[in-house]
């Protein structure tokens, strides 16, 4: 049975595995939230990225599913490979826009590490 996390792993590595694992969720649910519902601040962020005003809910669903995708057992796997391409896109967007990826490298490395240290295994 597929677990959230590694049997192997100790106490302290779960705990701080989950602690990552949920900052980086919380991030990626606000973000798609406030981009589903039309956040004017998020619209406005998305039409520097040439143009993508009009692809904001799109891309708010996108975030929520990936999102669902990781947090499900089974398909954990494919939802974090996704969601790191996700996050260099993140990345990518704010270099384009000018800006220094602070956010962007911050979720992507509680993404990572989250990740890897409740499943070790994606490692091998």
């Amino acid at each position: 049975m597929t677990k959230f996390h590694d049997s192997s792993i100790s106490k302290i590595q779960r705990i701080a595995g989950y602690a990552l694992s949920f900052m980086f969720s919380a991030m990626i649910f606000i973000s798609g939230v406030s981009k589903v519902v039309g956040v004017e601040e998020m619209v406005e962020n998305m039409h520097k990225i040439t143009n993508w005003g009009d692809k904001v809910l799109f891309v708010g669903v996108l975030e929520l599913v990936l999102l669902v995708v990781y947090w499900i057992p089974k398909s954990m796997k494919m939802g974090f490979y996704l969601l790191q391409s996700f996050v260099g896109g993140i990345i990518v967007a704010e270099v384009v826009t000018g800006q220094v990826p602070f956010a962007g490298i911050a979720v992507a490395t509680f993404l990572y590490a989250g990740t890897i240290l409740r499943h070790p295994s994606l490692l091998k």
